[in-house]
């Protein structure tokens, strides 16, 4: 019944008449909301959300801004002759794209099952443990060996370097704190090798920006401005490599990408690193709240079939039972679908959740890797990014009027959904109030 509601994840403000419209859904459903709930927690917390997006309203960043380096580990150089992007060929896309054509007629599931037959097969070819089409370039220098690539996220994908320091026996990994198109496109047709030496490395780019945000579902993809095309970026490995707390995760990608404390291997004291644990930042608490948004998350429950009462989907759940339930039902996922092995690239994704709810926070994410944010840590965020792809979970209120009723909206990229929950002896009687999809 219940699919993963998080898989989609929000990162665009829509605008003009779809936002017009959306408003106008929001609106309606905040209505139906009252009827069944009263709760002036609600709609000032609603009011604050609507301020917080239209603060961050997307605004193209200038020329000159484009231009200069994020950091002071980075410094540009103009090439007078430089490689062409123009000139590069995504092999990848061109296998699929060759034998997507000799198909007739084409249909989207034989396009899709060939594309994924064909990627799974090329992602298997590594460069030690980097599959090779994410590989943008591999250098070597005197027993050090660097790979530069990104990350296989379709919104975000990140730069990322792998380096060996004894010719290919043991391997780090580090965050270089860029992000593809932000402002930079690598070129994996760059002239110039890889290790500048032993302290920096170099690639030719793009130097780009923004100029429209994606808009879904008609224009997913954003649109972007070449500002130069003859760029040689050069990285100082100083601050990357920088490791303080030795948890195998680099400063950077502490700072700007978990949100973990560089200076403690295990941010959230519950004894475990940083880099194993689920959700590093909080330590999993384990009450009524905490397993009421878990059973929202990964459970799968019968809905009620005689309800004549409330003209809304509904389900109960028994405390006592959850944890095992939840594991059952994803073991009975795995048998049916059975995953693929996960890869480094894999071990890089993860779910991120913004919400000011502390019980959310510290829900069992069973083995999904989560970054909670709270709204002003995803606002700071924004200061050094585009956005995220995120769901929003407001906080859990009381209903003003009703006894041991409780309210919670969740909105992600393409579905949002009010729960109202009801206490009761042995759990929770959980209805899906209202719903809206893209």
């Amino acid at each position: 019944m219940f699919r993963e509601t998080v898989n989609q994840n929000k990162t665009i403000i829509l605008k003009n008449s779809v936002t017009f419209l959306l408003l106008f859904i929001c609106s309606f459903y905040h209505a139906q909301e009252m009827e069944i709930c009263k709760c002036d927690l609600l709609k000032k917390s609603e009011d604050s959300i609507n301020a917080f997006y239209a603060k961050h309203k997307f605004k193209t960043i200038s020329k000159k801004e484009a231009l200069k380096p994020k950091y002071d580990y980075i410094s540009v150089k103009y090439l007078k002759n430089y490689s062409k992007s123009q000139d590069i060929v995504d092999s990848l896309e061109l296998k699929i794209s060759n034998e997507i054509s000799k198909i007739v007629p084409d249909t989207a599931y034989v396009s899709y099952k060939i594309r994924d037959s064909i990627e799974r097969l090329e992602y298997s070819k590594k460069f030690g443990d980097i599959p090779k089409p994410v590989i943008i370039k591999t250098g070597k220098l005197h027993g050090a060996i660097a790979v530069l690539y990104q990350t296989r996220n379709v919104y975000h994908p990140k730069y990322y370097l792998r380096i060996s320091y004894d010719e290919g026996k043991s391997w780090k990994n580090y965050y270089t704190g860029l992000e593809k198109s932000a402002n930079y496109l690598f070129k994996t047709n760059s002239k110039y090798p890889l290790w500048k030496n032993k302290n920096s490395i170099q690639i030719e780019a793009d130097i780009v920006r923004m100029i429209k945000e994606p808009l879904f579902p008609s224009s997913p993809l954003p649109t972007y401005e070449t500002i130069e095309n003859n760029a040689l970026i050069t990285l100082n490995l100083k601050e990357i490599i920088k490791d303080s707390d030795d948890d195998g995760i680099n400063d950077l990608e502490e700072k700007f990408v978990y949100f973990t404390n560089p200076l403690s291997a295990d941010t959230d004291k519950d004894g475990i690193m940083d880099f194993d644990d689920e959700n590093p930042r909080y330590k999993s608490l384990n009450n009524d709240f905490t397993k009421l948004v878990e059973i929202l998350r990964f459970g799968d429950y019968p809905l009620l079939t005689n309800n004549s009462t409330v003209r809304m989907d509904e389900f109960i759940t028994d405390l006592k039972t959850v944890h095992d339930d939840i594991q059952t039902q994803i073991e009975k996922q795995k048998s049916e679908f059975k995953p693929r092995e996960k890869s480094l690239l894999d071990l890089l994704e993860f779910k991120v959740i913004v919400t000011n709810d502390e019980n959310i926070r510290r829900m069992d994410t069973y083995g999904e890797k989560t970054i909670f944010l709270t709204s002003k840590e995803y606002s700071n965020y924004l200061k050094y990014n585009y956005g995220i792809n995120y769901c929003n979970y407001r906080k859990i209120f009381k209903c003003d009027d009703k006894k041991d009723t409780y309210i919670l909206t969740f909105d992600s990229l393409i579905i949002g959904e009010t729960y109202i929950f009801i206490k009761i002896t042995e759990g929770w009687i959980v209805r899906i109030g209202n719903r809206w999809q893209a």
